[in-house]
């Protein structure tokens, strides 16, 4: 993503050479140096300074969505995955489900794997939504989805049960059946394309979507946020009933968000230090502020109906 933004170098061109046509990377870099100072993409501060260089993504491991930071070494997995207790209760960092909650969570889950449209022999026919959001990629004029949708698209049962356990924290009266299902990245899916044609992407998909029946909930605009930078949307599924999770991503802000999302596990893991938690959110918003916007950006409104 983060190109070398030095001038280039030009030689002179001999009679019988034909014209050199300049990169999309430098002709890039030469408009990014003639936003006006104070843009959020300019490459200088307001006070005129240059930015430092942004980060290169390359040198990072790019972790998928839910895959656990300690997948490589065997002698961790044990540590790293919930414990069903004998009356069946679960426990993993510092969250607890009682028997009930986490009876409820499985039932939870049953529902949302039958929903996503997985055979048990691990195929896919005409049925769930991982076919009905392919029919839709076949559909856009550009973007698509991400690599590995099918593997990535259902929530890992220990994290979809800590969701779970934050919510009954955060509001302990509600039923346990409620916040099952708002649950609403149980299921999920990324579209991504080019800036140039993000806009046309997210509208496209949610009136495709729409006019499939699915009902939208939430539109969240993002891109103004410091340290994630994205469209947010979260959806019901008119056959099965569950809630399920779009967000929408230039290419560059999908490898920024899989770059941080090591840093975003640990912030919202209660047991990270106060202080780490920071220095983690400042890594963040330095990362996020060397994206560039795609184009006509605050055209996308929030949206959010009434009992979402």
């Amino acid at each position: 993503m983060a190109q070398d933004r030095t001038a280039e170098q030009w030689e002179p061109r001999e009679v019988d050479r034909p014209p050199e046509v300049q990169s999309p990377e430098a002709d890039l870099s030469a408009r990014l140096e003639r936003l006006p100072i104070g843009h959020p993409s300019s490459p200088y501060r307001d006070d005129g300074s240059r930015k430092p260089p942004p980060p290169d993504l390359s040198q990072y491991e790019l972790p998928l969505p839910d895959e656990s930071d300690s997948a490589a070494d065997p002698e961790s997995i044990a540590e790293d995955q919930g414990c069903i207790g004998p009356d069946g209760s679960w426990a993993w960092k510092d969250c607890r489900l009682t028997p009930h909650e986490s009876r409820a969570a499985d039932q939870g889950l049953a529902e949302r794997h039958e929903a996503e449209g997985r055979g048990a022999d691990g195929e896919y026919g005409d049925r769930g939504l991982t076919p009905a959001m392919r029919r839709v990629e076949a559909q856009l004029d550009c973007g698509a989805l991400v690599e590995g949708t099918e593997k990535y698209a259902l929530k890992e049962p220990d994290r979809f049960k800590e969701k779970l356990y934050e919510l009954i924290r955060d509001e302990p009266d509600k039923p346990v059946g409620q916040h099952v299902d708002e649950i609403h990245d149980g299921i999920r899916y990324t579209f991504v394309s080019d800036g140039d044609g993000y806009v046309r992407t997210v509208n496209q998909t949610v009136d495709i979507l729409k006019a499939s029946g699915f009902e939208l909930g939430v539109r969240k605009n993002e891109w103004p946020n410091a340290e994630y930078k994205g469209v947010n949307t979260r959806w019901r599924d008119h056959e099965s009933g569950c809630r399920f999770e779009i967000q929408f991503h230039t290419r560059e802000s999908w490898q920024v968000k899989q770059a941080t999302h090591s840093a975003y596990t640990q912030i919202h893991d209660t047991r990270t230090p106060a202080d780490e938690r920071e220095r983690l959110r400042a890594y963040q918003r330095e990362i996020s502020s060397s994206l560039v916007l795609p184009s006509e950006w605050e055209s996308i409104t929030n949206y959010r109906k009434e009992g979402w």
